[in-house]
């Protein structure tokens, strides 16, 4: 949903990827900074520190539109382990974000349970639609769709940050709601698609 506004975003960093890309860095110099920045995020959540966590995890949304845009740009500097290396370590800044949320909410309370739960909900719906996808084009099959892809996911995280911890519960529920949706999205669009052909064993 958030495609166009990403595109829209990209364009003043155009210079700044193309400095970066004459200074020889590579989309995989720029995915490491990336998931460094999500780490010292999701340590500064940890400490409970939202605003420290909300600059380290702008800084790591920056380097993932800069290092798609030097692969662009040298076409030579992209590889296919580049790619799924990059696919990865979204998986895994996501996670170090959503654990130091947790470690700095951690208590025994009735709604800090309740919190927790939503937090494993969002956290569990965020990674299964990038596995509804990964899945599908495993399949031969197109899965562009649903209202909660990584932009949409990192727009919510960032207005958790901004609003802080008092209001994340309510963040949290809209996440794991609409990320869950678009679970089901993906699902029933690919069930669509392989309608009538079935899965064999090896397909599972």
């Amino acid at each position: 949903m958030l495609s166009d506004l990403k595109t829209t975003l990209r364009k003043p960093l155009h210079p700044l990827a193309r400095w970066l890309d004459e200074a020889g860095a590579t989309p995989n110099h720029v995915t490491m900074a990336g998931l460094a920045a999500s780490v010292l995020s999701g340590l500064a959540l940890a400490l409970d520190s939202m605003g420290l966590g909300l600059i380290w995890l702008l800084v790591a949304l920056l380097c993932d539109m800069l290092d798609g845009d030097i692969a662009r740009l040298s076409p030579g500097k992209a590889t296919p382990s580049g790619a799924f290396f990059d696919s990865c370590a979204d998986r895994v800044s996501e996670a170090v974000v959503f654990g130091g949320l947790l470690i700095g909410k951690l208590d025994n309370t009735f709604t800090g349970w309740v919190w927790i739960t939503l937090w494993v909900l969002a956290l569990t719906g965020s990674f299964m639609v990038s596995y509804a996808r990964a899945r599908a084009e495993g399949l031969g099959q197109s899965c562009n769709v649903g209202i909660a892809e990584r932009p949409e996911r990192m727009v919510i995280l960032v207005l958790m940050l901004i609003f802080g911890y008092s209001a994340s519960g309510w963040f949290l529920m809209i996440l794991a709601a609409l990320t869950w949706y678009t679970v089901y999205q993906r699902i029933s669009h690919v069930a669509g698609n392989l309608n009538g052909r079935g899965l064999d064993q090896s397909d599972q």
